[in-house]
């Protein structure tokens, strides 16, 4: 006889219980659709990646949510995709081996397999293997040879732009991003393609033997009611009516398929229903093709591309540039949902919420006392250290000129206030070198008062009494902010401390000296000066 739990057997009858043999309730990364205007797959780097439950973790969300990544610097050695593979999910062997290999250069004899791939020719968008039952999942391509382009600045960065000792481009569209479009604007032509089968083959390579697979372009979830096809009528951002296949693709497509090189024929059908399904199959190369759906760009040796092979189409521009080789191989969804669970408990990683409005009150106290533990003096005092080296054409670098301003207003009897805005106010300058003052003033906003934050904002223009001219400027720029009651301070703070700050022989005080002064400024209460201002709990509480 067996046992069960009444509220728990009514719990899972009204539906309330969504799954039955977990303790925690497990969760997937939502299906982001994405166009152009994703601009470049997500990357990841190869050591880090798998030294890092992290990046790990999050390489397993973007192949769920947006399909497709690149990790880049894996080693150039044959048999690194099967092997990544292995590590990621369960490698999927096909009768071309672990690892298929995609060589620029016609290959000849007996027994060599023969695709438009193994070629130097361009593919036009398309899914690997739709003749397969089951269909490969994901897709590997590692780039182990090819043409690199010389420019330094795109030394680590995949780029769109070929040059001229190498050209090729690969690109990648999301198939559900098109099929969804077409939904919602051709909801005939997405239907076609979601309910016509058709036939996919393929002879083994060298014409030895058959591969067949029958099933529509479009394979959806057909017994969820959701995913039931509906009509209804919805407003436009213009306020005007219009009628809409009621159909949210990222939950009930299950899969893509399309490749005119491995068939994809339509059965025999009335003539009417023949040519709304070849304008259907037409609309859907038309916008997989258009560039305002698809991002390209140019891979390095090293670069590894996975994607879903079920979701996403892939294509290829013709090879210009010398011998290209680069090796292929195929991975199971199941292994890629499977271990994104496990790493995502293991890493504990604590809240689920995604954006602000999902969070909650106890959400949101949590974020405040992690962000309260931040020790706002030890980051800045961080930031000005590193500044060591940095000279910009000056005598001194610009953290022994901030500690040497400090110096002189702190010998001068000057306030903390003072004191803090000469020891930082350039520590952003060689970041934002015609904003460094707004930036400096910013940082300290919250806890210096007005004068000194009023000081920070504007100290470049006074400054500029001692140069403009040499650039045919008006040294006296400053007069026109006269009218402000914080104007005599700031030009006595620029004369006294900062403008004779470029002193290599001056006994400038020590790094530490300032940290007691920092942390005294810096542990006041946030807007101290201004008890209703409107960040005084922002991101803290």
């Amino acid at each position: 006889s067996s046992t069960f739990d009444v509220s728990e057997l009514w719990a899972e009858a009204v539906g309330e219980k969504q799954f039955v043999q977990f303790e925690e309730t497990p969760w997937r990364p939502e299906v982001r659709l994405w166009d152009a205007t994703l601009g470049a797959p997500p990357s990841f780097g190869f050591e880090a990646t798998f030294h890092s439950s992290p990046d790990l973790l999050k390489l397993y969300a973007t192949l769920q949510s947006t399909g497709v990544a690149l990790v880049a610097g894996a080693p150039l050695e044959e048999r690194t995709c099967s092997s990544m593979a292995s590590r990621l999910s369960t490698l999927r062997t096909t009768e071309w081996g672990e690892n298929f290999n995609v060589v620029s250069e016609t290959q000849s004899g007996e027994g060599v397999k023969r695709d438009l791939a193994y070629t130097a020719n361009s593919i036009h968008m398309h899914t690997d293997n739709p003749y397969r039952y089951p269909t490969p999942d994901f897709q590997l391509l590692h780039v182990i040879e090819q043409c690199e382009c010389s420019f330094e600045k795109y030394a680590d960065v995949a780029f769109a732009q070929p040059c001229d000792e190498c050209k090729v481009h690969n690109y990648f569209v999301d198939g559900f991003a098109v099929a969804a479009k077409m939904a919602e604007e051709t909801p005939d032509l997405f239907e076609s393609l979601a309910s016509v089968p058709v036939r996919f083959e393929n002879n083994g390579g060298d014409g030895t033997s058959a591969l067949w697979h029958v099933v529509p372009h479009f394979e959806t979830l057909k017994d969820d009611p959701d995913c039931q096809k509906k009509k209804r009528t919805t407003g436009t951002a213009k306020g005007a009516a219009r009628t809409m296949t009621s159909y949210d693709v990222a939950k009930c497509l299950l899969a893509v398929r399309f490749s005119s090189k491995s068939g994809g024929y339509a059965p025999k059908l009335p003539a009417e229903e023949l040519a709304v399904f070849y304008r259907a199959k037409r609309r859907f190369a038309e916008l997989a093709h258009d560039e305002s759906m698809f991002v390209k760009l140019q891979l390095k040796k090293g670069d590894v591309a996975i994607f879903d092979n079920k979701r996403l189409l892939h294509a290829r521009s013709a090879i210009d540039g010398g011998r290209r080789f680069v090796q292929g191989c195929y991975l199971d969804r199941d292994g890629i949902q499977f271990h994104w669970e496990r790493v995502r408990r293991k890493a504990a990683l604590g809240p689920s919420w995604t954006s602000l409005q999902e969070a909650g009150y106890e959400d949101y106290v949590a974020m405040g006392e992690a962000y309260a533990k931040i020790d706002v003096a030890a980051e800045l005092l961080e930031a000005l250290d590193r500044q060591k080296g940095k000279f910009l054409g000056q005598p001194v670098d610009l953290r022994e000129h901030g500690l040497q301003a400090a110096s002189r207003a702190f010998r001068d009897g000057a306030s903390d206030d003072l004191v803090v805005a000469a020891l930082l106010h350039d520590v952003t300058e060689h970041l934002v070198p015609k904003g460094h003052g707004e930036a400096a003033a910013a940082l300290l906003a919250p806890y210096v008062d007005p004068p000194t934050h009023w000081l920070l904002a504007n100290h470049e223009v006074f400054q500029g009494y001692y140069y403009f001219h040499h650039f045919n400027g008006d040294r006296n720029a400053k007069d026109n902010l006269r009218h402000s009651p914080h104007f005599n301070l700031t030009e006595a703070w620029c004369h006294l401390y900062d403008q004779p700050s470029f002193d290599p022989l001056y006994p400038t005080l020590p790094f530490d000296f300032f940290r007691p002064i920092l942390t005294r400024v810096l542990s006041r209460e946030p807007y101290w000066w201004d008890l209703k201002h409107l960040k005084r709990i922002a991101v803290t509480g």
